[in-house]
């Protein structure tokens, strides 16, 4: 298929969770999916390192597949009871403290899969990016005022292993 003259939009994605570790019944899971609010993608660095040979300075770029990724940060709008923040805060906490763990390995305690999926103008899926083995490293504070009625919303930043781009959704 040719280019077209249309452009990418910032509101035509969907995000999906494959799990959340302190989150036991499944259909809770709308909690994160639907409540998703933004998203930062992360940037993709390369490290590089430098040599001199004869008296000129080369650089090379310095391939290692998963060290020095930047984080993905994506903030939620909590729901009515808090319970979407409450089930990071306690997932947090429990690696934090090394309570109610219930892998052998504090590192199983991730989200397998965090998909964003990206939209054309017709809502029809055009590619996703995929992040694998994410654990929460940050969670933002909540800001509670007095008067207004404002939707809450909160951050949280995650660590990956891998990530992937994916422009064939055929099989998806």
């Amino acid at each position: 298929m040719p280019n077209t003259v249309n452009l990418f939009h910032q509101d035509k994605w969907q995000i999906s969770f494959s799990n959340i570790p302190t989150v036991s019944d499944l259909a809770d899971i709308p909690l994160y999916d639907l409540y998703v609010k933004s998203v930062v993608l992360p940037d993709i660095n390369l490290t590089e390192t430098f040599s001199n040979f004869q008296n000129e300075v080369v650089r090379q770029p310095v391939t290692r597949s998963n060290e020095d990724l930047s984080q993905l940060q994506v903030t939620f709008k909590a729901d009515e009871n808090l319970k979407n923040y409450y089930n990071m805060f306690t997932w947090i906490m429990s690696v934090r403290f090394g309570d109610n763990i219930t892998t052998e390995k504090v590192r199983d305690e991730n989200i397998k899969k965090i998909q964003i999926i990206l939209l054309d103008n017709e809502k029809r899926k055009k590619g996703i990016l995929g992040f694998k083995d994410c654990f929460l490293l940050s969670l933002s504070s909540l800001s509670l005022n007095m008067g207004t009625a404002e939707e809450i919303e909160f951050t949280c930043n995650f660590s990956y292993k891998v990530v992937n781009f994916d422009l064939d959704v055929s099989s998806v």
